[in-house]
């Protein structure tokens, strides 16, 4: 097998294509993964796509391990997801009413359920991996199952708000979950989904996939997946990112197959082309990289240093959250917090 070969597989979960090009031959680490885009759509994933039993197996007792290094998160790592649960909550809470039911899937360390629940929210998670589903109960005193994602995990009309932050592309079946998101919710519910996007990206190849992400998708497929599922972006919303707020549609709808072959195209040519060790090292996004990454590293390790413990540093990170612009939401004032408490 080689970068670039075409070869023949399964019908595409998006567009139902069996014409596939190899753009990955190695995930993180170096081990063997055959990473495919299809041909009339632009979607990538591994080949073949790992079951869902392979799939559980992993992330209830090496995902974590794997990725983070460890079974629970380290204090920098509880601070990286406590300001990005807090972004997160600040956004979506301005959407629903006072008191809505919120459940987030893959709720990890428990970040994002408590600062809903702090906001006043009915919030809940399911998170699959032992110790950061623990360490969320334990820390932060929520309520985080060990829940698969089929439909009789929760009754009809059960949840306002749906969310999955770097989540849906862990999945084995993006569809099926979606019937199931269309069970949960409640009428006028609403479904957030962020993923990371690959298009445009620049990263070492050995770095581009991994075995934890099944799925890599853009803008544009992940726009379609959903549409093939009954979603649609909710009004006003950007389709430009792959951070998006979607609501039911009432239909399912295919992708334009011309547009969608020409976007296969542009993505075929950025990730064996544009994405060259040459083109990648001439970009400056090595260097860029690495920098970021200090200043943050330096940055979370002395903030994170200053607490006492998980949840006054989350009490602290939402309460300075400001409020989204052009929302009628605001976060309340936590009183009496202290660093060190």
């Amino acid at each position: 097998m080689r970068l670039g070969q075409t070869l023949s597989t399964a019908h595409c979960k998006l567009c139902s294509s069996t014409d596939r090009t190899v753009v990955g031959l190695t995930g993180r680490g170096g081990a063997p993964l055959l990473s495919v885009l299809c041909d009339g759509c632009g979607l990538i994933s591994h080949d073949p796509v790992p079951t869902q039993t392979e799939l559980d197996a992993f992330y209830a007792s090496r995902y974590r391990k794997d990725y983070k290094g460890g079974w629970t998160p380290k204090p920098k790592h509880s601070l990286r997801a406590q300001r990005s649960a807090a972004r997160r909550a600040a956004r979506l809470a301005a959407l629903v009413r006072p008191g809505a039911r919120v459940l987030d899937v893959g709720a990890s360390s428990g970040e994002f359920v408590y600062m809903m629940q702090a906001l006043g929210f009915d919030a809940r998670g399911i998170e699959p991996n032992d110790g950061y589903r623990q360490f969320g109960i334990q820390s932060y005193g929520i309520d985080v199952t060990a829940r698969q994602i089929v439909p009789e995990a929760f009754g009809s009309g059960v949840f306002d708000l749906i969310a999955l932050n770097h989540v849906y592309e862990h999945l084995a079946d993006p569809l099926a979950v979606l019937e199931c998101f269309q069970r949960w919710l409640a009428p006028g519910g609403m479904l957030f989904i962020e993923v990371p996007d690959t298009q445009g990206v620049q990263k070492q190849r050995g770095n581009l996939f991994h075995y934890a992400h099944v799925w890599n998708f853009t803008p544009r497929t992940l726009v379609a997946m959903l549409a093939r599922g009954g979603f649609a972006p909710l009004a006003g919303e950007r389709t430009d990112t792959t951070s998006i707020i979607f609501v039911r549609s009432g239909k399912s709808t295919s992708p334009a197959s011309a547009q969608d072959r020409a976007h296969a195209d542009a993505m075929r040519q950025q990730l064996l082309e544009d994405q060259s060790a040459g083109a990648y090292l001439a970009s400056g996004a090595p260097l860029r990289r690495r920098w970021a990454r200090l200043k943050r590293n330096v940055d979370e390790i002395i903030t994170a240093g200053r607490f006492g413990s998980p949840r006054a540093m989350a009490d602290a990170v939402l309460a300075a959250t400001p409020k989204v612009q052009d929302s009628r939401w605001v976060v309340a004032p936590f009183a009496a917090m202290k660093t060190g408490t």
